[in-house]
């Protein structure tokens, strides 16, 4: 039991050390941009998310999936398609080489299915209190699918237990007045130029 009991807890220490983590690039860019003494303007930021959506694109989500991974929404999301024609062209290639690789890796029969980056997406959005159905749908699982993975993985369980322990850490940080757990936004500078009247990515 003592064994079993000690297995458990390392688990629980690794997912949670994995959801802590899971913004962990943005950190580094925030880091890296303070070493430049340097703000990130409006133009950047969105060129960051787009890139997100894009790889998200490239690795097989879907379009609430790429919006999530972005860290924006599905309409915000509709609305630089429709603003840069580029962009668009972009995506709508990402969506085709996922298809194209899938295909490829159902002929040689190679594992297929939601990678890394999806379960990336699933967890941050249970982390911000989606329910795990809706999560798993955004990473491109059916509900059932992703029921059966978490029963075969132990992992992927701990993972979802911490994410869920991280939300209910931010909601009582929240109470406290602290800072919200999660992604949320950078500040950043205005540019001039086409972007200048946005508002700041992922703001409805």
């Amino acid at each position: 039991m003592e064994l079993r009991a000690a297995a458990v807890n390392r688990l629980e220490v690794w997912a949670d050390g994995v959801v802590a983590d899971l913004d962990a690039q943005e950190d580094v860019d925030r880091s890296l941009l303070r070493a430049l003494q340097v703000d990130p303007s409006l133009r950047e930021e969105t060129a960051v998310r787009r890139a997100d959506a894009l790889r998200a694109a490239a690795l097989g989500l879907g379009p609430a999936g790429c919006a999530a991974a972005a860290g924006v929404s599905e309409r915000i999301l509709l609305n630089w398609q429709a603003q840069e024609p580029s962009f668009a062209t972009a995506m709508a290639a990402a969506y085709r080489l996922a298809e194209r690789e899938g295909e490829r890796a159902r002929l040689v029969a190679a594992p297929t299915g939601p990678g890394a980056t999806a379960l990336r997406v699933v967890l941050r959005a249970v982390r911000d209190g989606t329910a795990q159905p809706s999560a798993a749908l955004l990473g491109g699982w059916s509900e059932r699918s992703f029921l059966r993975l978490r029963r075969r993985s132990p992992e992927v369980a701990a993972l979802l237990a911490a994410a869920r322990r991280a939300r209910v850490r931010a909601r009582k940080a929240e109470r406290r007045g602290g800072s919200r757990g999660g992604r949320g936004y950078r500040l950043v500078r205005v540019d001039d130029g086409p972007l200048a009247s946005a508002r700041p990515p992922g703001e409805p």
